[in-house]
């Protein structure tokens, strides 16, 4: 997805892909990609999210008069609770008839052009239309967004190819029109006329002091000083000629991130292993198991055909003690997706070429000029200082891993790619029970269960129960699932509907506040299927907003609440038979599914005028702090105890020294873990620099690339493979991918702040989250820390 344009700016908000994937598949089971996506269509799609104007009665009610169905309770089920979406072919309708209604929008701002000016106007008639004009902008995002996110939901997870064909269409053709919006001269001069009032001026710094913008609520004015700075980001400055070459590259951008995307998703090798490795893979997966998890898993004479599902090769790399085994599944995965080569090529060429007809530098100048870092020289400055503080520490780890390799398996000279996750499993397994052992005060009789699996202790029934009680703990939030009609389900092909396919396993819950009132409505879509999305990730459906009708008409004063949707999408393990319905998870799959819900919390309680700024529309690299913030409860020690780890068979709690364990075990190699982050963070920057790495303009190959900063940095890395072809965040974090890091050092030091602090939760909430992007984050942290963050609390433990 290309850069977030003006009318999309951060769809990271779309679907939030989170976390990191390491080159060498650390854990079990998909921890590998948290979710939150960006999207590429700047404001229009950053607001993308809320179809609000044509559909407006449908969207929109009285907060007092919100029940906690709220709007669902008035109609007939659709698909994610959007009105008129019953049938594929309404995706094409519902784009129609939104690009109808934004048309009519233009048509209003462009007439209002025309007016001539009125010498007799007074301040607070100039404010009113200032305010009207700010939200006219956001009703067209508004109406864009909420069917472009729910094309792009549908076509990422919906079980029927019918359905994923015809929000993939609607999608292409929204995307086109999002660049017909980004480029249309009127929008822009309607923002400098009626909020600037500086279409004399050209100096933009000069022009921001003057006009009524100074006037506006400080919400309004970060509304309206984003747009214009997205606006002129995205080349409205240019001539005709050269904005309608600029849309042509952003649809050719698109086509391409759309391609390496949907390579990911939809292209699965099938490779064959021979029956001694069959033999190996029986040892950890059995084979019901493996019917379930493997799509086009079938056994033969010479042996096992598997696939490059992801749950599978994270399962073996971490579990296998076969380095041949292992070694097979790792170039397997890891040259899975040959034609994203050329794809990745090809969308490197174009985003450059698009920056720099804009007046970039580079791709990546272009996209840090709107986040807090700024610029890629800072992005440097900071991951140099995150090395400097770690590199000691990942050097020590990797001789850990070496020595443990050499007892295992005799004389080795080097740790390969394939042996990281192994050996870190292995080794932090030997250490849970070595620190069991130096307790002696324990009571002997808990040895059994102390070195028992981890994995009995976490299901996803418990994980949701975590979540109930956590909201309720931290901000007074309740939590409760509904019901969901079979319309309204994407996890079945609801076009060959049968009494075998009506059941499926998405879940619906719906969060109110005693004061607050209804909040929202979130998704859970857990488990993994056929056609659907292969990682973990936060999809806004509808961003929230409050209207105040005063904006638009002095005379009313009606505040309507548009209830933001959001869905969670995780593969994370199903139940163990189809008779079962418990799905027992790793600790490592808690950590995603906490992170994600993070994401979406981030969404349902921000409260803000515009969807443009709901949520995790906020810069993106402050977004991924509520989710790793939120996930740092997985690993508490006191919460693991008393409400998340509780055995699925025997319904005990898991022990409170056990837990300190699992917690310590978090630092363990953390060492490796951030110099690979470092190593992608690096990678993505030097993809979409000034010297870009694509041999059509010019440079090395982004497979060479790859493997020579793994090199510099010590990072294992197997010649011949392109693990990158696969990674996705280039797409939906490109040049932005430090990011993650970047917003972990803010989430630690925010758990340590307020995790003992008797209303750390409703500080976070009230001064952070409620905000979505309509505030500084650097003041939001302030206020949430009373002092300038700092990357201590991060390093806590790790670098001892």
């Amino acid at each position: 997805m290309a850069q977030p344009s003006l009318w999309c700016f951060n769809r990271a908000a779309a679907h939030l892909q989170s976390y990191y994937i390491p080159s060498f598949t650390q854990g079990a089971i998909a921890s590998s990609n948290h979710g939150l996506s960006v999207s590429r269509r700047a404001y229009f799609t950053n607001s993308c999210q809320s179809h609000q104007l044509t559909h407006q009665r449908c969207y929109q009610q009285p907060v007092s008069n919100f029940s906690t169905n709220g709007y669902q309770s008035q109609r007939r089920p659709t698909l994610f609770s959007l009105p008129n979406l019953s049938h594929p072919q309404d995706f094409l309708t519902l784009s129609r008839l939104a690009t109808e209604s934004c048309d009519k929008i233009r048509k209003s701002l462009a007439a209002s052009l025309q007016s001539p000016p009125n010498p007799d106007v007074t301040l607070q008639e100039s404010i009113q239309q200032a305010k009207r004009t700010l939200h006219q902008l956001d009703d067209i995002s508004n109406e864009v967004c909420t069917v472009i996110d729910a094309c792009e939901l549908c076509r990422s997870v919906h079980a029927s190819p019918e359905w994923r064909r015809a929000a993939g269409d609607a999608f292409g053709m929204l995307s086109e029109y999002i660049g017909a919006l980004n480029a249309d001269e009127r929008l822009y001069l309607s923002l400098r006329r009626w909020v600037f009032d500086d279409l004399d001026c050209k100096d933009a710094e000069s022009s921001s002091e003057r006009g009524v913008v100074q006037h506006l609520p400080p919400e309004y004015k970060r509304m309206a000083h984003a747009m214009r700075k997205e606006f002129e980001r995205d080349g409205i400055h240019l001539s005709y000629n050269e904005r309608e070459e600029a849309r042509e590259l952003n649809n050719v951008i698109v086509g391409l991130e759309s391609l390496f995307s949907s390579n990911i998703t939809e292209k699965i090798k099938l490779y064959e292993v021979d029956n001694k490795m069959a033999g190996e893979i029986d040892k950890i997966v059995p084979r019901h198991i493996l019917g379930q998890l493997v799509r086009g898993a079938s056994q033969s004479a010479n042996g096992l055909t598997l696939s490059t599902d992801t749950l599978l090769t994270n399962t073996l790399l971490a579990h296998s003690p076969s380095p041949s085994l292992r070694k097979e599944v790792y170039m397997q995965s890891n040259t899975s997706i040959p034609e994203n080569l050329k794809v990745l090529d090809g969308l490197i060429r174009h985003r450059h070429l698009h920056s720099t007809l804009l007046g970039y530098k580079s791709y990546a100048h272009r996209v840090l000029s709107d986040r807090m870092v700024g610029s890629p020289e800072k992005v440097a400055e900071f991951l140099d200082s995150m090395e400097n503080r770690c590199k000691n520490v990942f050097e020590k780890e990797m001789e850990v891993l070496l020595k443990a390799k050499a007892y295992v398996e005799g004389a080795a000279r080097e740790i390969e790619p394939w042996d990281v996750p192994f050996y870190t499993n292995f080794i932090k397994s030997q250490r849970q029970h070595r620190r069991w052992k130096e307790n002696g005060d324990y009571p002997s009789e808990d040895a059994e269960d102390e070195l028992s699996q981890l994995s009995g202790y976490f299901t996803v029934e418990n994980s949701i129960e975590g979540m109930k009680d956590l909201v309720k703990d931290l901000f007074g939030i309740e939590m409760v699932e509904v019901g969901i009609p079979v319309e309204e389900k994407w996890d079945i092909d609801t076009t060959k509907l049968s009494d075998d396919t009506v059941h499926g396993g998405l879940r619906k819950f719906e969060f109110r506040h005693e004061v607050e009132g209804p909040l929202g409505t979130m998704y859970f879509d857990l488990h993994p299927r056929d056609g659907k999305f292969g990682h973990a990730a936060h999809f806004t459906i509808r961003c929230g907003r409050i209207r105040n009708s005063e904006d638009d008409e002095p005379s009313t004063a009606i505040k309507t609440h548009q209830l933001p949707i959001v869905a969670l999408v995780c593969n994370l393990s199903p139940a163990s038979s189809p008779e079962s319905t418990t799905a027992v998870l790793s600790h490592s799959e808690v950590e995603t599914l906490f992170h994600e819900f993070g994401h979406g919390l981030h969404s349902l309680l921000s409260r803000t005028s515009f969807q443009h700024l709901s949520g995790t529309r906020a810069a993106m690299d402050f977004v991924e702090t509520p989710s790793h913030w939120m996930e740092t409860y997985t690993r508490d020690p006191t919460f693991l105890a008393t409400v998340l780890a509780k055995h699925y068979i025997t319904r005990l709690p898991m022990s409170k020294r056990r837990a300190t364990h699992l917690a310590l075990s978090h630092v363990d190699f953390r060492g490796i873990e951030i110099q690979t982050q470092i190593v992608h963070s690096r990678f993505d920057q030097a993809l979409f620099g000034e010297s870009p790495c694509s041999p059509s303009l010019g440079g090395c190959s982004s497979t060479e690339m790859f493997g020579l900063l793994h090199q510099q940095a010590g990072v294992p890395y197997a010649k011949g493979t392109h693990w990158h072809s696969r990674f996705g965040h280039l797409v939906t974090y490109g040049a932005g991918y430090y990011g993650y890091l970047y917003a972990q050092t803010f989430a630690a030091d925010i758990w340590k702040s307020t995790n003992a602090a008797p209303d750390g939760g409703m500080k976070v909430w009230k001064e952070m989250l409620v905000f979505g992007g309509g505030k500084d984050p650097k003041e939001m942290l302030i206020a949430v820390l009373g002092r300038e963050p700092s990357v201590d609390s991060f390093f806590e433990g790790v670098d001892e």
